[in-house]
């Protein structure tokens, strides 16, 4: 919580700052840093949960902060914001509000729970809606470019696309939230002896070491996958409610549109063409891509041919992710050897992902021709590789990543129990 809280402060208060832009730079990263040490060293709580959360996203936001206090400079964001309450399709860019004042404010906390820039000029354009110029010809639907959004700060636009109605946007956010939060009854069938012993108390006439090894590769990794998909999209459709709908009806000026909140995670299409490409970086980290990719091109010398460019950026982004794992590994294990098994996880992963991408993409589908059956072959080869993939890896990874452990640490209420009275 420490470092997001000096995220924010640094956003709220730069401009303030009184040193040069090397030295305030250096300040942020320092006292940044030092505080993703902390959190990462020391555990706020006896509540393993949230020592895990706290060290994840005390690094989580320090990738957050380099691409918003260092790649970006707070003073020089523009946001798209509703011309006023009464005009819900008319919508201006805005630039960030004045240092210290009640609107800057609000526009860092937005930056805070919105770590793909929904709405600001440095996030992906493929989040924003369809604009087209206020009593202008139509813009064929493009976005309009973000030096252009800051030279003609007064162009009003208005939504191209019928505004989604917050009605129905409320109620499946509500029945996300119901869904999500049914994952205590998930973790309870991976609770007893699942976590701590791998034997679910299955009655298996098999030894108790193949009752184990069974859950530990085809049980637990999928349990734990299943609870945190829904704890992630639950806290993502809590704070929708709250923002679209709780604040619409306290204060309507403040309230955002239902467009401003896409699904926290890809679409499960991906899931049916096995790639690990596709899994990993378009269904499941779509949530803090930019993030990633902001930390990695860090770390790239500019004069970098633009493939290199591009390999290392897709290298380093499993790294990052796996340091960000790393840390919350650490702060409830207190174990380096996990540690390090962590970060070979996170680095061998991306090796795998272009194996598969050299044989399926550029052998299979290059050499073989473009029949149903060819089709149909690459993708049982594809999936026949992630089902290996996971078969080897995934339970390495939930025995090292103290994630299991973490979640059954959530408080559940004894009557929500599969296992009362038995």
């Amino acid at each position: 919580m420490t470092t997001i809280i000096l995220v924010g402060a640094f956003l709220f208060a730069d401009e303030k700052v009184p040193l040069s832009p090397s030295l305030k730079n250096a300040l942020y990263l320092t006292t940044i840093a030092s505080s993703v040490i902390a959190s990462t060293l020391y555990s706020p709580t006896s509540l393993t949960i949230l020592n895990y959360a706290n060290a994840f996203l005390s690094v989580a936001y320090a990738l957050r902060a380099i691409e918003l206090l260092i790649l970006s400079k707070p003073g020089q964001l523009t946001r798209l914001e509703r011309v006023n309450a009464a005009s819900a399709r008319e919508y201006a860019w805005k630039p960030m509000p004045p240092t210290l004042s009640p609107a800057r404010l609000l526009a860092v906390c937005n930056l805070l729970i919105n770590p793909r820039g929904i709405g600001w000029a440095h996030g992906s354009r493929r989040y924003l809606p369809q604009l087209e110029k206020l009593n202008a010809s139509s813009q064929n639907g493009s976005h309009p470019k973000p030096e252009e959004k800051r030279r003609k700060e007064n162009e009003k636009f208005v939504l191209k696309d019928k505004a989604q109605s917050r009605l129905p946007f409320l109620a499946k956010e509500a029945f996300k939230l119901f869904i999500a939060y049914l994952f205590p009854l998930i973790l309870d069938v991976t609770q007893t002896p699942a976590i701590r012993e791998y034997n679910l108390g299955l009655q298996l006439r098999p030894s108790p070491q193949t009752s184990a090894k069974l859950v530990r590769r085809f049980l637990l990794p999928p349990a734990c996958w299943a609870a945190c998909y829904a704890f992630i999209d639950g806290i993502h459709a809590a704070v929708a409610l709250i923002d679209v709908g709780g604040l619409y009806l306290v204060l309507p000026a403040l309230a955002s549109d239902p467009w401003m909140y896409p699904p926290v995670f890809g679409p499960w299409r991906y899931i049916f063409w096995p790639r690990l490409k596709d899994i990993w970086g378009k269904l499941w980290h779509d949530l803090c891509r930019r993030a990633l990719i902001s930390g990695s091109t860090v770390l790239i010398p500019r004069r970098s041919s633009v493939g290199l460019r591009r390999a290392l950026v897709g290298f380093l982004s499993f790294v990052i992710s796996g340091v960000v794992h790393a840390a919350g590994t650490y702060a409830v294990s207190k174990d380096l050897h996990a540690v390090l098994m962590i970060m070979v996880f996170f680095t061998l992963l991306p090796l795998f992902l272009a194996l598969q991408e050299a044989v399926s993409v550029q052998i299979l589908e290059r050499f073989l021709p473009d029949f149903y059956i060819t089709r149909a072959i690459i993708w049982v080869l594809d999936a026949a590789y992630i089902i290996c993939w996971g078969y080897h890896t995934a339970p390495l990874f939930f025995k090292y990543s103290m994630i299991p452990e973490s979640l059954v640490s959530v408080p559940v209420p004894a009557h929500w129990s599969f296992w009362e009275g038995s």
